[in-house]
């Protein structure tokens, strides 16, 4: 939990130097995303859920349950959507989703966490760079229908 603890602060921090050079230069966004966003999403994703990651671009997914399913983890500060991609090696069994929050005292908010293929049979078009994006709310409604056995625990300390 000393570790969640640090990470809320440094992230905090973070998002006081994006907001400090965004008054600077007004203007431009300086958003933290790509695989800061990721790897956030993946360190919380395994502090609050049942999962144990594994090394970092491996195709497919990004963790385990103990069981040995396969779980992907997208993360977002964003109210949108987030991209998910079709990859060579398949889809994961798992997917979770999480609108990360940048203040330390809000919680993380888990949009979906239950199986990829029911995600995956509601994505539209898969654009030129092999993503297509699914909206924030339309991974809400999916999660709603989700059955508790079919989602990855959480972790009791979380």
């Amino acid at each position: 939990m000393e570790r969640l603890a640090r990470t809320g602060q440094l992230v905090s921090e973070l998002h006081a130097i994006v907001d400090q050079l965004e008054e600077l230069y007004p203007g431009r966004k300086f958003t933290p995303d790509g695989h800061l966003v990721g790897s956030l999403g993946e360190v919380t994703a395994a502090t609050l859920f049942d999962v144990a990651l594994v090394n970092a671009s491996t195709a497919g997914h990004d963790a385990l349950t103990p069981d040995g399913r396969t779980v992907e983890i997208k993360a977002t500060y964003g109210t949108s959507g987030v991209a998910i991609r079709r990859t060579s090696d398949g889809v994961a069994a798992s997917l979770i989703v999480l609108k990360l929050s940048k203040e330390p005292d809000l919680e993380h908010e888990v949009v979906y966490n239950g199986p990829y293929d029911r995600v995956h049979s509601q994505l539209g078009r898969f654009q030129n760079n092999g993503a297509a994006i699914i909206s924030l709310s339309r991974l809400r409604k999916l999660n709603a229908e989700v059955p508790a056995t079919e989602r990855i625990p959480g972790r009791r300390h979380a």
